[in-house]
């Protein structure tokens, strides 16, 4: 519940803020390749090279975001963003070949069984509700305006897509990890470079590579687990 509180807040303060004269709506949407860094905490004791076998096993992923923004303009070239999202990040299993079972294995030695799977990947997918807080600067008034965005986006962790391949089926199961498995509320840090386009007075489309590094680690654990994305976003606005 004070999660919940937290989000709702970050929404609502800055929507009451202001009155809609010289505001403007964004309907969004984007693409990214998600990934993470791992790190050992100052007391950690592992014998063996952790995230040297997870940096072998685990690769990057692409995923999508799509949302709504709420912009109001501060002066002739500084904007202020907030709105809300639907946003995904992610990694790769290695795919693991020639997986031997238990019933395989007999006093004569390994007897092939072709009804077992004998290939399997996972792939984790983490879904959370975005509240992005971003200030941005327009270079320009023009018709094409470049321009440079920075901010930070509490992230609610909502639950995990864990999909497994293997060579006769592929299955996926939805579950949201506990609090001690998955940290709920994550700060995100935000740049972001883009343009403008105006169509007219009252439309404009946009475009922005971004890139966003969770400040929040993924779990409270031996090993600091912190995600990160980089990507393009598209979208339209409208003033209203």
């Amino acid at each position: 519940m004070k999660a919940k509180f937290i989000i709702i807040t970050f929404i609502a303060v800055p929507l009451f803020s202001f009155s809609q004269m010289n505001s403007t709506i964004d309907i969004i949407a984007g693409v990214d390749y998600s990934y993470r860094s791992l790190k050992l905490t100052s007391d950690a004791t592992i014998p063996i090279d952790i995230i040297g076998l997870r940096n072998s096993r685990e690769i990057g992923k692409f995923n999508w975001r799509f949302g709504f923004n709420y912009n109001k303009k501060l002066s002739n070239k500084f904007f202020l963003k907030t709105g809300i999202r639907l946003a995904i990040s992610g990694i790769k299993g290695e795919k693991q070949t020639d997986l031997r079972w238990p019933s395989e294995i007999s006093s004569s030695g390994y007897e092939y069984d072709p009804s077992l799977p004998h290939e399997l990947q996972l792939i984790h997918n983490y879904w959370f509700l975005e509240i992005p807080l971003a200030v941005r600067y327009e270079f320009t008034d023009k018709k094409f305006a470049p321009f440079i965005e920075a901010g930070i986006s509490p992230s609610y962790y909502l639950t995990t897509k864990t999909t497994q391949i293997n060579e006769f089926e592929t299955t996926t199961i939805t579950q949201r990890a506990e609090a001690n498995q998955f940290v709920n509320l994550h700060l995100v840090g935000v740049i972001s470079f883009g343009a403008n386009y105006a169509i007219n007075e009252k439309m404009q489309l946009f475009g922005q590579a971004v890139y966003r590094r969770h400040l929040t680690k993924r779990v409270d654990a031996l090993i600091s687990e912190y995600l990160y994305n980089y990507g393009i976003e598209f979208g339209a606005r409208r003033r209203i």
